[in-house]
């Protein structure tokens, strides 16, 4: 089974027919001295904002979107290039 993990959160995500689920970045200077936290953040199919919850580390923000969403939506990879046509597709048949 394919999981967001520390090495390919940058560029995977969860999709569902209407949402996405995703790791983003942000910061807080209550959080030490490197003051970044991570957020799993879920968008409609128009990219408002459904849920976003903080974490300290990225280990527990892609803990919690691999639990909650791996066995229930596509798991995607940005650097996988999308077939469009032709024979490997079946889109002529």
């Amino acid at each position: 089974m394919k999981q967001i993990t520390e090495e390919n959160w940058t560029y995977t995500h969860y999709k569902a027919t209407d949402f996405k689920a995703f790791v983003s970045i942000g910061g807080s200077p209550e959080l030490g001295s490197d003051g970044f936290i991570y957020m799993a953040t879920i968008l409609d199919s128009n990219e408002n904002e459904v849920l976003q919850k903080d974490f300290e580390s990225i280990n527990a923000v892609c803990d919690f979107l691999n639990t909650k969403y791996s066995d229930l939506w596509d798991f995607i990879d940005a650097r996988v290039a999308k077939k469009e046509g032709g024979c490997d597709s079946c889109a002529a048949h």
